[in-house]
């Protein structure tokens, strides 16, 4: 394994990452945000111009996660809702596009290397993003993966069949995402009956937690099943997590009244009022989660191809990744760069 030297190269050569997490916290603002939800969490009641839901009580049963989720009720209700419509878009496409990034952080989680390393744990990173955004912990994941988890020349040493993640997980992850969260997503978004969007809202806070503990218990448990490729391989899960990004960010390009920029990109302005501010912190959000997202791909090519892993050609693809993102949506375009990178590493 790498020592201790090579250990400090890479984590300063992954500084960036932290300075996307902290420009990403900076603009969330954590102070702001409370401000803006307490007179919905103390009135129990989200109300806007043309209409009002009342906020659930006692949802979880626990007094803890009640109170800290019942001002966020407030905060995604401008986008589930739909009263800025700049905003449902936005969240529609970025929480779908969760499902597939979630997954292969799980899968990375099960190689050769990652044991009992920071990285090693993914689920509290995806629990932490329901507090304090995705946005803001991504990079820090992305740093400690790279920083601690196993360098190219680890790998390079390894046989090419012990390299992967397939001979270690099953599609158990993908089935757990698609009924914990991209379910849960659609229905917060899609959903005739606010009521309805509202409650799974509340539902979808816990899910990374739901999905990790679920993953955990039941993978042992279920993996002589879920083995059987005919029922569920990883590979063609994987594909269907993609497919179903992909369709959700060709809706937006197709159905959207606003331009991508709209929609995606936050301004350089310090909105002063609830639904500007939100809308823009849900866009750095995104921003950051996915910079920091390519930016550890794009780092981890460079690194397989020090050692030969990947060829040269590929690195030539690096530049192209706008085109991918602006045709198949970010999430598709990850998805398929990562499995181009699985498949060298098993094939080399």
């Amino acid at each position: 394994m790498a020592s201790a030297g090579t250990r400090l190269r890479r984590a300063v050569v992954s500084v960036p990452f932290l300075f996307i997490s902290a420009w990403c916290l900076r603009i969330m603002d954590p102070n702001t945000i409370v401000a803006f939800q307490q007179p919905f969490a103390d009135s129990g009641v989200i109300e806007w111009d043309g209409g009002k839901i009342p906020i659930i009580d006692n949802f979880h049963g626990i007094k803890f996660l009640d109170d800290i989720f019942r001002g966020g009720m407030a905060t995604f209700s401008a986008s589930t809702f739909g009263y800025d419509p700049v905003a449902w878009w936005q969240i529609f496409s970025f929480l779908t596009d969760l499902g597939p990034i979630y997954a292969i952080w799980i899968l990375e989680s099960y190689r050769v290397g990652y044991a009992y390393t920071p990285a090693y744990f993914p689920t509290i990173f995806t629990v932490a993003g329901q507090f304090l955004g995705i946005g803001s912990v991504a990079p820090i994941f992305y740093f400690l993966s790279l920083t601690f988890g196993p360098t190219a020349s680890d790998l390079a040493r390894m046989p090419a069949r012990d390299r992967g993640v397939w001979n270690r997980a099953s599609g158990l992850v993908f089935l757990l995402i698609f009924l914990f969260h991209t379910s849960e997503v659609f229905a917060m978004c899609l959903a005739p009956e606010l009521a309805t969007r509202h409650y799974w809202t509340w539902a979808w806070q816990m899910s990374p937690l739901y999905i990790g503990l679920a993953n955990v218990l039941l993978s042992g448990l279920t993996k002589p099943l879920l083995s059987n490729p005919c029922f569920a391989s990883p590979k063609s899960l994987l594909a269907v997590a993609g497919i179903i990004s992909t369709g959700v960010w060709g809706y937006t390009l197709l159905s959207s009244p606003y331009s991508l920029a709209t929609i995606f990109v936050p301004t350089s302005e310090a909105p002063s009022e609830f639904i500007p501010f939100v809308q823009k912190i849900f866009q750095a959000d995104h921003m950051s989660f996915f910079t920091s997202s390519f930016l550890w791909l794009i780092y981890s090519f460079l690194d397989l191809n020090s050692v030969g892993i990947i060829g040269t050609s590929w690195l030539y693809c690096i530049p192209l990744l706008p085109v991918f993102i602006g045709l198949f949506g970010p999430a598709s375009t990850f998805t398929l760069f990562w499995y181009i990178r699985e498949r060298a590493l098993a094939s080399s």
